[in-house]
């Protein structure tokens, strides 16, 4: 439908991933460990098509900063988030694509609010290091 701004929005969205690599590396430039953690978080959270791999690479890493842990604000809200959309996934996935009687939208919704919990995780560890 849109297919003249599709060379447009490509370029948009992995561009995006630069745009936060130079503010990163100018706060950061003490903490190289965190930083490449937070560039991994960065590029797997504003990937196209996200997967489990790309979220368990960064997650690996949360253990390293567990003395961050008590300075997290959000973090009891994250994990629900979290848990229910990895709950829901397989579940809208079968109504969409197997049994035909759900709409695609309700499974790139839950893809889009595990996003943002994904965005508030990364973010809360960020500004949690920074105290």
């Amino acid at each position: 439908m849109f297919e003249h701004f599709r060379l447009f929005f490509i370029c948009v969205f992995q561009i995006n991933v630069f745009f936060d690599t130079i503010p990163l590396s100018i706060k950061l430039k003490e903490h190289p460990v965190f930083l490449i953690f937070m560039q991994i978080a960065v590029i797997s959270i504003f990937k196209s098509y996200p997967t489990v791999g790309n979220i368990a690479l960064y997650m690996a890493f949360l253990p390293a900063w567990n003395h961050l842990y008590r300075f997290l604000r959000n973090i009891v809200l994250v994990s629900v988030v979290l848990l229910a959309c990895s709950a829901l996934f397989p579940v809208l996935w079968h109504l969409w694509i197997y049994t035909g009687s759900a709409n695609s939208n309700f499974y790139y919704s839950i893809t889009l609010l595990f996003n943002v919990a994904q965005i508030l995780l990364v973010s809360d560890y960020f500004y949690a290091y920074l105290r």
